[in-house]
């Protein structure tokens, strides 16, 4: 087992470097609001941001006082820009600001590999098992690119995977005191993973589950209930001081639930100031279209969990949930994984396929990826029914290698598309940018899709424009006093999804000209257009 784990570590190790080496700057919006944070934090600034990755940072609407910079988290939780924080703090001097960011994350999705591992001998005696599952750990489709990047997957995936980890350990231990430590543990780490990603919440249930489960199996009732409340109060005690901040800060624990996170009715939705999603407009939709954006979600999140687990594996993972459905200590796991795909469905319709599925993913794959290696030979021989040829040991080593084959296909193409698409934005963020250094003052302020990717290239403050028409848009423009806007098309895109494209010549649905931009840009280059701003 050692030396399976040294190996393992070692080529995750490099692989983790590899994929971080290819990527020199922030890929797309998530690391790069973490990074402008973590900078602030890092060089003693605090949780502030110069940039407004979108409104939802302040209310989902534009505030009384439009200003810059602004108290960061107003939606997303801090713990990745705190991690990203420590790297830069150590490291920035050796490595630079954005090197030294990615290192933790680096190691953390390292150590997912091994603990798959240990996972998968812990519940099953194969080691070839558990060496496919750690192979499918470090491919995890395109999670071989995203894992080491600045962002929330592969933290939340070590706090929430050790959450689910302490839970199931707690099942399975008969001493009553050692059972309670194991949910004290579980209770912390699910509060950490809470500060990391607000679902994690959803960590309670195995929390609960373990309990449960605990308690039917060590002697005495009172005890594993007080054990119960001390979990509790561990989960409590890591989250109270953020949510203390909150409420000093914005007046709410969780600043941006609500409206544009409950009740849109389009993925876009909740980037406008100027529509207000409530229960009422949301009901409107009518049965139909809420019903069906809901069963639409849940196909695609199976579609996520299939390249995640490499594609054939997806078959063998839902035949292990069931055959596996009785089996103690898995419970935590299961029950974990209902309520993530359950509630990603019903209540994120419209985040979850856009990624926030695949941001909770890592705290369950460490225990969905040995289920369904596991659970191969089983299948196939449940399917040798009807074909005796599928029954042969022989035929189960040849499809776990074909799968594995299969699964690292999958993950090499999908992570050569998404870096594929990560460069080409840069590009043309990196081409606005050279223009900004030497064209703008240091105080003007910039309006672009993504303000804290063109932050790392040029340290404007700026917001990204609501989802909204062009008059909104323009108030948002005075409000903040922009002078400049950038606008970069996708690669094999002809406009951007506002239109400011085509400047004072574009047309909103409600046939309104944006009246702040000029008809011509000041800078123009494949794909990229920087509109100078005149004060009205």
């Amino acid at each position: 087992m050692r030396r399976d784990l040294l190996w393992l570590t070692a080529v995750a190790l490099v692989l983790r470097l590899v994929a971080a080496w290819l990527v020199e700057f922030p890929p797309y919006t998530d690391p790069a609001y973490y990074l402008v944070v973590a900078q602030q934090l890092a060089h003693g600034q605090g949780f502030t941001t110069p940039v407004l990755w979108s409104f939802l940072e302040v209310g989902g609407q534009l505030p009384a006082d439009p200003t810059l910079p602004v108290a960061a988290f107003g939606h997303w939780m801090p713990m990745t820009s705190l991690v990203a924080a420590a790297g830069i703090w150590a490291f920035e001097g050796v490595l630079g600001t954005w090197r030294a960011a990615q290192l933790p994350f680096v190691l953390l999705s390292t150590a997912l590999v091994p603990f798959t591992y240990l996972v998968s001998r812990e519940l099953y005696p194969s080691r070839s098992v558990a060496v496919a599952a750690s192979v499918l750990a470090l491919l995890a489709g395109p999670f071989l690119v995203y894992y080491p990047q600045v962002n929330n997957i592969a933290l939340f995936g070590a706090l929430g995977a050790g959450a689910l980890w302490c839970a199931m350990r707690a099942v399975r231990t008969e001493r009553a005191e050692r059972a309670g430590w194991w949910l004290v543990g579980s209770g912390a780490l699910a509060g950490a993973a809470t500060l990391t990603r607000v679902d994690g919440l959803l960590l309670l249930v195995p929390l609960v589950v373990g309990w449960w489960l605990a308690r039917q199996r060590v002697a005495g009732g009172w005890l594993p209930v007080a054990w119960l409340v001390a979990a509790a109060g561990a989960f409590v005690l890591v989250l109270a001081p953020w949510l203390v901040r909150n409420l000093s800060e914005f007046g709410a624990a969780f600043p941006s639930a609500g409206g544009h996170t409950l009740w849109i009715t389009s993925y876009n939705q909740q980037f406008s100031i100027s529509a207000d999603p409530s229960p009422g407009s949301y009901l409107e939709w009518g049965a139909v279209n809420i019903i069906g954006s809901k069963l639409a979600a849940w196909g695609e999140l199976l579609g996520r969990v299939a390249v995640l687990l490499g594609g054939l594996f997806i078959l063998t993972f839902a035949w292990g949930l069931w055959v596996e459905r009785r089996r103690r200590e898995l419970a935590p796991f299961l029950a974990y994984f209902a309520a993530v795909f359950v509630a990603m469905g019903l209540v994120f319709t419209f985040h979850a396929p856009k990624g926030a599925f695949y941001h909770s993913a890592g705290a369950w794959l460490p225990f969905a990826i040995p289920l369904a290696v596991a659970s191969l030979p089983g299948l196939a021989s449940a399917l040798g029914r009807w074909w005796p040829f599928l029954r042969r040991p022989q035929t189960h080593r040849f499809l776990l290698v074909a799968g594995l084959a299969g699964a690292l296909v999958l993950s090499v193409a999908g992570s050569a598309s998404v870096l594929a698409q990560w460069w080409s934005a840069h590009g043309r963020l990196a081409e606005a940018a050279g223009y900004l250094r030497g064209a703008a003052a240091p105080a003007d302020r910039v309006m672009a899709y993504d303000p804290a990717a063109l932050h790392f290239e040029v340290p404007l403050e700026g917001v990204a424009p609501p989802f909204d028409p062009f008059p909104v848009i323009g108030q948002v423009v005075d409000a903040y006093d922009i002078r400049w806007v950038v606008v970069t098309l996708p690669a094999g895109e002809s406009r951007d999804p506002l239109g400011l494209w085509d400047g004072a010549q574009a047309l909103d649905s409600a046939g309104n000209h944006p009246d702040f931009l000029p008809a011509d840009p000041a800078y123009e280059a494949p794909g990229v257009r920087v509109y100078r701003v005149t004060p009205r």
